[in-house]
């Protein structure tokens, strides 16, 4: 008796449910016959109302149909861009033929997370079904990349449908309805349509990526890598794939994994579009811009398990927007103005994304209509975008490889050059050779030690020493301007107007009067320093003239500090009429006389002039023997070069008597 008596106070309840036709108030039925042969867009017969937080129960939809304000689509598919409310519409249907039709209703729209269908048949009867990205493929009657809901209507019945939509995704709400029969030709073309995108793209990656095996060149890999992410992973994403044929019963992992193939798609667009428009030589600012805007996408990812899904799809969206526009300019002025041919096929097949994927990206901000050219642009894009992208890549190779030419041209001149200039060094290192003293004179009474070190090959430093008379020897050092062949030419000029001094070599004044005569008018007006020294053993007497160059300095072990000898005098080739004055000192047995150029200074830099370090070293080792000091002195010059080369010429004279 109690159970019959809820049967007739159930049946009362969904009679008047139905009685009223305020169940889908204002809505218009939509015949089967008037969508016969064909899918038939329901937008011009949907009412719908909008309400946050979400309601689930038949009755409270029911209820704000009936109570609260709502809206129709006349004729505009439902598109509300990115928005936490949850939408519900209504729509009847009636079968005004004589036989029972079943009817598939579906929205091509992949990303909706959850689809909740109602249907309210005329015997009370309400049927339930939910779908969606967030539940598993089993939940959906067909194997369809949408949300699909078949029922069987009776002749003449007449069924009202709520169904309700919410998403983290932009709301696009395609609904169709069709038979049995169209609906499975509706999708057989759709999986056919998917197919012939996606050969066409896992052709294209394959063969690039075979090409690159061929060319090693790293475009190929970064434009596979663009194709595999952004062509084949984020678009069976997109369109909602991943669930049909990979993860049917991981509705979490499709969801989770649309936001990251996202950024990894605007991640890989960075290291393509760099290589391919050879952004580094062509265009080293934009080159940097890339590099900082790459890291956007990179830090994104890293945000992904910490922030809202909504809010960083938003933020994709918003940068990619933005991106798409930037890219653009950037290929035009590498293709036009910096007129790199094969950044043409990439300024053309990326503007042919671009159309579509801003159409794409405003459908789902929700500032253009749903319609077939915002649903397929995309994708069409794309597709359009890897054809014209293989002939840019095969540009680019005859680009590259006729740079590549032009280089391997130019390094060849540049060898033959640098064989011959090494030809010219090697004769001028003999020459300079030639005019450096072969054996050092031996006179009793002085120890000698000489140092050279050239900076380069062929120095610009000079030195000589001759013994004159029995108990004297004369020396010059100088230092000439430069390095490499001049330098040796210069040297072996002025070695030649050294030796024409000699006759007069006990007045080291006039030997440098008579070098300056010999080469101002011939050195190219160039200048040169030295110091020439003329030492009589048996008068224990130093002679010393000097032309601009460093001073000499003379010490023994009692010293208590190093004596700076340094004459007055013009450098030479400054003027025909220089006279250079002499100083006379006396020597005395133990006295060290060190002469040098001024690289020796360099050794001891500290910040300030190596000079002052210089001379406290040799006050610290007065005593030491010449032997002793040139040992210093080349452990200096050891350890100076390991730090790199050096900058000048290192020649020093060390003499001692005994």
């Amino acid at each position: 008796m109690k159970q019959t008596f809820t049967v007739i106070l159930l049946c009362l309840f969904y009679t008047n449910l139905f009685a009223e036709s305020k169940v889908c108030p204002n809505a218009t039925p939509v015949t089967l016959s008037s969508f016969r042969g064909e899918t038939f867009d329901l937008s011009n017969h949907l009412i719908y109302f909008s309400i946050n937080p979400a309601i689930q129960s038949v009755t409270e939809v029911s209820d704000r149909f009936q109570t609260f304000p709502t809206e129709k689509s006349d004729g505009i598919i439902p598109n509300f861009g990115n928005t936490e409310k949850q939408y519900w519409f209504c729509f009847v249907l009636h079968n005004d033929e004589n036989h029972y039709k079943r009817i598939i209703t579906y929205i091509k729209y992949p990303l909706l997370d959850e689809v909740k269908y109602y249907a309210l048949r005329e015997s009370g009867e309400i049927l339930e079904n939910v779908q969606g990205r967030l539940f598993p493929l089993r939940n959906r009657e067909r194997d369809y990349r949408g949300f699909s809901y078949a029922n069987d209507l009776l002749p003449s019945e007449t069924v009202t449908y709520y169904v309700g939509i919410k998403t983290d995704s932009s709301m696009s709400v395609p609904l169709m309805v069709a038979d049995e029969k169209n609906f499975d030709s509706f999708v057989s073309l759709d999986t056919l349509l998917q197919g012939f995108f996606f050969g066409i793209v896992g052709v294209m990656t394959l063969y690039n990526l075979f090409v690159y095996f061929m060319v090693r060149d790293k475009a190929y890999i970064f434009y596979v890598l663009y194709l595999f992410i952004s062509a084949i992973l984020f678009q069976l994403s997109l369109q909602g794939l991943l669930p049909v044929y990979f993860f049917p019963n991981s509705p979490e992992i499709v969801y989770d994994t649309h936001n990251l193939l996202y950024f990894l798609f605007l991640l890989t667009c960075f290291p393509m579009s760099i290589t391919f428009m050879n952004l580094k030589e062509n265009a080293p600012f934009i080159y940097k811009w890339f590099l900082g805007l790459m890291i956007i996408p990179i830090v994104s990812l890293c945000l992904l398990p910490f922030l809202p899904y909504r809010l960083m799809n938003r933020s994709g969206d918003i940068f990619s927007f933005l991106l798409a526009f930037y890219v653009l300019f950037v290929s035009y002025y590498i293709a036009y103005i910096k007129k790199f041919p094969p950044a043409r096929f990439y300024f053309y097949g990326y503007f042919m994304v671009i159309i579509g994927g801003l159409a794409t990206v405003l459908k789902y901000m929700g500032l253009f209509p749903v319609n077939s050219f915002t649903e397929n642009s995309f994708q069409v894009g794309m597709a359009i975008e890897v054809l014209l992208m293989a002939f840019g890549l095969g540009d680019r190779i005859s680009v590259v490889r006729k740079e590549k030419d032009k280089i391997q041209l130019k390094a060849e001149i540049n060898k033959q050059k640098l064989i011959a200039y090494g030809k010219e060094l090697k004769l001028a290192q003999k020459l300079q050779e030639s005019t450096l003293p072969q054996i050092l004179p031996k006179i009793p009474g002085l120890i000698i030690k000489t140092g050279y070190f050239p900076a380069s090959l062929v120095g610009g430093d000079f030195y000589d020493l001759t013994a004159y008379g029995k108990h004297q020897i004369c020396g010059l050092i100088a230092d000439v301007t430069g390095h490499g062949v001049p330098a040796a030419i210069e040297a072996a000029m002025l070695k030649i107007a050294y030796m024409q001094t000699l006759a007069f070599a006990n007045k080291p004044g006039k030997v440098l009067e008579s070098i300056n005569v010999s080469l101002v008018g011939n050195y190219k007006n160039q200048l040169l320093t030295a110091s020439a020294i003329f030492i009589d053993l048996e008068q224990k007497q130093l002679k010393v003239a000097n032309a601009g160059h460093p001073a000499l300095y003379k010490f023994n072990q009692n010293s208590k500090s190093i004596e700076v000898i340094r004459p007055k005098g013009k450098l030479i080739g400054y003027s025909k009429d220089v006279h250079y004055p002499e100083e006379v000192h006396l020597l005395s047995t133990g006295d060290k006389i060190l002469l040098f150029t001024d690289g020796i200074w360099d050794l001891w830099e500290n910040g300030d002039s190596g000079e002052e370090e210089l001379l406290q070293w040799l006050l610290t080792r007065k005593s030491e023997s010449v032997e002793s000091l040139y040992g210093g002195i080349d452990e200096h010059i050891r350890l100076r070069n390991k730090e790199g080369s050096a900058d000048d010429d290192i020649t020093f004279i060390l003499l001692e008597i005994t």
